[in-house]
Formats: C-alpha cells, structure tokens, sequence
C-alpha cells in the first residue's frame, strides 16, 4: 500500500493513510500487489464495462492505436463510422445520429448545449 509522502506525485481526492496499488484486473475484479481482491463495481471514472483484461478488446484497441488512436472532432474514420451504423441500428428509427463523447460529463455538458441550440433556433433562446 501506498502511503501519504511516497514516492508517487498523485493528488488523491480525499485524505486516507494508505492506498491500495492496484496490479491488474480480470473481468469484474481488480487485484493488487499484496494479493487483495476488490470487485470493482464503482461505476465511475475509471470503470471500464466490459471487464477488465478482456483479450479480445485489448487486441483491437492495439490495432487501432497503430493505424490512428485519437482525431479531434474535425475528422471521422471508418471505425467511428461502422459504430455509429451499429449503435444507430439499435434505437428507434427517428434516433438516427450517434454524437460520440468521452464520458458522462461530457455528455451532460453536450445535451445542455444541443438542448439549448434547439430552442434558439425555433425561436425560443430563453
């Protein structure tokens, strides 16, 4: 476990004495180096939903990052394409458009803002 003045140079949000350090995961699970099990069912900031040390995903989010791991909102590709084909065929027929974001802020942030554009430009800005 990690301790307050270790080595480290990470802020943590609250005030604890010692901090579990995490070696890996494995589906629901996460592990650390003094071989503690935690079920990890936060479902927060650092969760990741389809478990963790899923082979299948790791190998093609490798693939990926070689050929391009991030194009700001200027650009599309293929990949972002084929998923928003994927996830569009899934929801009602009028539910049509996919706008990707990377996580629950700023997805909040991006609803406010559509919602507001919607009513400015039927003429209802207040």
């Amino acid at each position: 476990m990690d301790r307050p003045g270790s080595e480290h140079r990470i802020f943590h949000r609250s005030k604890k004495d010692a901090w579990p350090r995490i070696s890996h995961g494995k589906g629901c699970y996460l592990y650390d180096t003094d071989g503690r099990t935690y079920l990890d069912a936060c479902a927060g900031v650092h969760v990741v939903s389809i478990g963790h040390g899923v082979e299948e995903v790791a190998e093609a989010m490798a693939e990926q990052a070689k050929q391009v791991c991030f194009a700001y909102g200027q650009f599309i590709s293929q990949p972002q394409i084929d998923l928003a084909e994927k996830i569009a065929g899934m929801t009602p027929k009028d539910m049509n458009r996919v706008f990707f974001v990377s996580g629950g802020s700023e997805d909040t942030e991006s609803a406010m803002k559509i919602a507001r554009k919607y009513h400015v430009e039927t003429g209802h800005p207040s």
